[in-house]
Formats: structure tokens, C-alpha cells, sequence
């Protein structure tokens, strides 16, 4: 199934092109014209032909991998392009982004979690009325087998803030006032009860998934963190029943991102952040997501000395924010035993080091008696 995204990047400048025949990606015969990097193979065929239904009055002329094989779930490959010889005179984006699944075991735990068509709902639907900016969308395919491919903005003019050597207090404060708008106008959307969107994400991590990332810990990532940060993380599945109970509980229920980190984010020229990669939304208390950005994007010390400006500029609880931790805490065990090349896995030792990190530091495993 292929259709055009509800909210594009100018409606007024291109023609929406609705394509009910396009074979979808990973059905489609491979071509002798395939792209290896990381690992993973594409074929750069089927991206073109994604970039075509998207623009039909453009060719591709290059494919170049945008996100340097650090995704889980998917590629994000950007694709050139020129105008169609013979094609009317349009205005057209020199490049757009194409997001197709991952060639690797991750799919199949994506495919599980509803990960993708979380995302084609976001493009499709939610997103339509952000108040806060998010790329602009010219296509989504299913391809029936439970994948979703999409061809996006592309933001390379921004300015992106790289996920590893950490983000600066300053944009963390402007994240998290963009998510305090985003999450104020869904907790009082009348939709948000009916929004087909999972409740409380950690209500579905399930206890033998935590206890193997626990063991992967040791096995896969023993070099990388210390005694007590395997202790805590430990601690908090021993308590995994009345920790997730505890945040199902809490707060005023809104639409979350469930993902906000500096890898998913990008900064406008006039600084404004612009947020992408939908994949993880839930509804839930909105400090879940200020936690998810302060584990993973801050650098420990850089978090000590300014949670609580954090938490002001959002205008949450701080007993919210440490109960958020939950999330990223029991999160990152499953993002251990997922497969890796070797970049992903340097942000992944990073994100454990942090996450365990804030875990120690606040006591997470305490968190439901306040």
C-alpha cells in the first residue's frame, strides 16, 4: 500500500502523487544495482523508485547513506535529485530523505513492537497540526509485510548536534520547552483517549527481554560499565512490577515522542528544534520524555548541574522526571541485545554509561514511593 503523506513540505509547490500500483520495497525482485554500507545492503533501485512516486517530475541521481548506519529499526538514505528532462518547470528539492527498514534482525523486533506504523500514524496523522516543527513528509509505503518506508524533508541545512560528544544545557533547555508546547496541546486534545497509540511504554517490556539484557550487559558489554551501574540497572528489574505500575500512574497523561535525543533532532536557523524519527510515541506523563533527552543526549556531569533547569523550563515535577527514568533505564537493556555496527554500538555504550549513570545518581529503583 502506498500513500501520500497528509502533511507535506509545501502542498502548494508540487502536485500530490497517489500511486496504487508501486511494488513495495522489500517485495520487489533485487536488482543488480545494490549499495552496501554498514553492514546492510539496499537496493538502490527500489529507493529510486520511492523518490520517483514521491516527485514524479524528478530523477535520482545519487544515493548516499544519511545516518551513518546509526539506526536500529531503519536506514535513512539521502537521495539527489534533478529535474525529469521534458518535466514542467517546478520548484524541487534538491534531496529528500528515503527511511526504509533495516536488512538486519532489528526489523523483525520492530516489526513486533509496531514501531513503523507508529511512525506512518505520526506522518500521516498526528503530525498534521504539530505545534512544534517536524519534517515534512511526501510519501509512506507499507509494504505488507509489516515495514514502512518513507521519503521525507530533508534537513541538512540545520544544524544537528551530534549524539556522542553530547548536547549543551542550552539546547536541551530549548528541547524541552518545544516538548512542554507539544505535550500541553495533547493533554488537552479531546482525541488524545481515542489515539490508536500504546499507553505507558514500559507496560510491554517484558520481564525475560530485561533479565537478557541484563545478562548481555556482562556478555556483550562488560568492558564499557562499571559495578555499580550494573547493579543499578539490576535493581531496577527486581522492582520492574511496581516501578511500571507506578508510571502508568502518573501525571496527566499526553502524547509523547518517546524518543527525543539528539540523534532524532535537528535546529532550524532560527534555532527552533525540529524533531523527527516517530517510532517510539506513547501516551504517558510528559517528564518521561525530558528524562529520555537528559539520559541519552546530556553528558553525566552536564545533567547533574542542570536537571533542575531543566525541569524548570518544562515545568514538571522532579519527582515525575526521576520516576521518567524508568523508561530509558529498562529501555536500554533491550537496546543492548539488539544487533549493531560498530557506530551504533559506541552511541549504545554511551547511552548504558549515561542512562545507568542518572539511575545511580537519583535512585531510580526507588522511584514509586516518591
Amino acid at each position: 500500500m502506498v500513500v501520500t503523506c497528509a502533511r507535506r513540505v509545501n502542498d502548494s509547490r508540487d502536485e500530490r502523487s497517489h500511486v496504487g500500483a508501486a511494488s513495495p520495497l522489500s517485495a520487489q525482485k533485487p536488482s543488480q544495482n545494490l549499495m552496501t554500507n554498514h553492514r546492510l545492503t539496499i537496493d538502490s533501485d527500489a529507493v529510486r523508485s520511492l523518490a520517483r512516486h514521491a516527485l514524479p517530475h524528478a530523477e535520482a541521481i545519487d544515493i548516499t547513506d544519511a545516518n551513518r548506519g546509526n539506526g536500529v529499526f531503519s536506514r535513512v538514505l539521502r537521495v539527489h535529485l534533478s529535474p525529469k528532462a521534458g518535466s514542467p518547470s517546478r520548484w524541487l528539492p534538491p534531496s529528500v530523505i528515503v527511511k526504509v527498514p533495516a536488512d538486519s534482525e532489528n526489523r523483525a523486533a520492530a516489526v513486533r513492537s509496531g514501531a513503523y506504523h507508529r511512525e506512518a500514524l505520526a506522518y500521516e496523522h498526528v503530525l498534521i497540526h504539530s505545534p512544534v516543527r517536524t519534517p515534512g513528509c511526501w510519501l509512506i509505503e507499507d509494504d505488507g509485510q509489516g515495514g514502512v518506508s518513507f521519503v521525507l524533508e530533508d534537513l541538512d541545512a540545520m544544524r544537528f548536534v551530534d549524539q556522542d560528544d553530547g548536547m549543551s544545557s542550552t539546547d536541551a533547555v530549548v528541547v524541552v520547552t518545544e516538548l512542554a508546547r507539544f505535550h500541553t496541546n495533547w493533554s488537552a486534545s479531546p482525541g488524545l483517549e481515542s489515539l490508536p497509540v500504546r499507553r505507558a511504554a514500559v507496560s510491554s517490556f517484558r520481564t525475560e527481554t530485561l533479565e537478557a539484557g541484563l545478562a548481555a550487559l556482562d556478555s556483550r558489554w562488560g568492558d564499557t560499565l562499571d559495578a555499580s551501574i550494573r547493579s543499578a540497572f539490576g535493581r531496577l528489574v527486581q522492582k520492574r512490577d511496581v516501578l511500571v505500575r507506578a508510571f502508568e500512574q502518573a501525571g496527566q497523561p499526553t502524547l509523547c515522542h518517546g524518543d527525543p535525543r539528539a540523534a532524532n533532532l535537528a535546529f532550524d536557523h532560527d534555532g527552533s528544534p525540529v524533531l523527527f524519527d516517530w517510532q517510539q510515541m506513547a501516551v504517558q506523563f510528559g517528564e518521561a520524555d525530558v528524562a529520555w533527552l537528559a539520559g541519552t543526549s546530556l553528558e553525566s556531569t552536564e545533567r547533574r548541574q542542570h536537571e533542575a533547569e531543566l525541569i524548570e523550563a518544562y515545568g514538571g515535577s522532579f519527582d515525575r522526571y526521576r520516576l521518567g527514568f524508568v523508561l530509558p533505564g529498562l529501555a536500554v537493556l533491550m537496546l543492548a541485545l539488539r544487533e549493531h555496527n560498530q557506530h551504533s554500538r559506541a552511541t549504545t555504550a554511551l547511552s548504558l554509561q549515561r542512562i545507568g549513570a542518572a539511575v545511580v545518581d537519583l535512585q531510580v529503583w526507588d522511584a514509586a514511593s516518591g
